[in-house]
């Protein structure tokens, strides 16, 4: 694994091939940051998900683990729905990296394609 933390969650993504959310059967919950944006919270493990959004959570969800494909067919509802970033690795409730909706789907289309998203910031 890379030394680089962000290097590493994108090569735990590759070497999974998706992302963890927190939801239920209707989807990834969505959070609010510090700054008031709406975003969707995403995690390289459900262990590390389930540790940062499991207490108070509502019956019913729990991680999701999401593929690539099915991303990247998320962000539209996640648009749609006033979502305007995602929140990569929270830890303590702060994320690692934070990408707009469109910043992430190149990224992830980065990681399809050439199996890693090079620098989506």
């Amino acid at each position: 694994m890379p030394d680089d933390p962000i290097a590493a969650m994108w090569a735990a993504a590759r070497a999974q091939g998706g992302l963890w959310g927190w939801g239920d059967a209707d989807g990834i919950v969505p959070w609010t940051d510090d700054s008031g944006r709406i975003v969707v919270p995403l995690w390289t493990d459900g262990r590390r998900a389930e540790a940062e959004a499991g207490a108070g959570a509502d019956p019913g969800e729990a991680p999701v683990l999401l593929d690539l494909e099915d991303l990247l067919a998320e962000i539209p509802l996640w648009l749609a729905a006033g979502v305007s970033a995602a929140g990569l690795q929270s830890d303590g409730g702060r994320f690692l990296l934070t990408l707009s909706l469109p910043e992430l789907t190149e990224a992830l289309l980065r990681l399809q394609v050439n199996g890693g998203p090079g620098d989506p910031a």
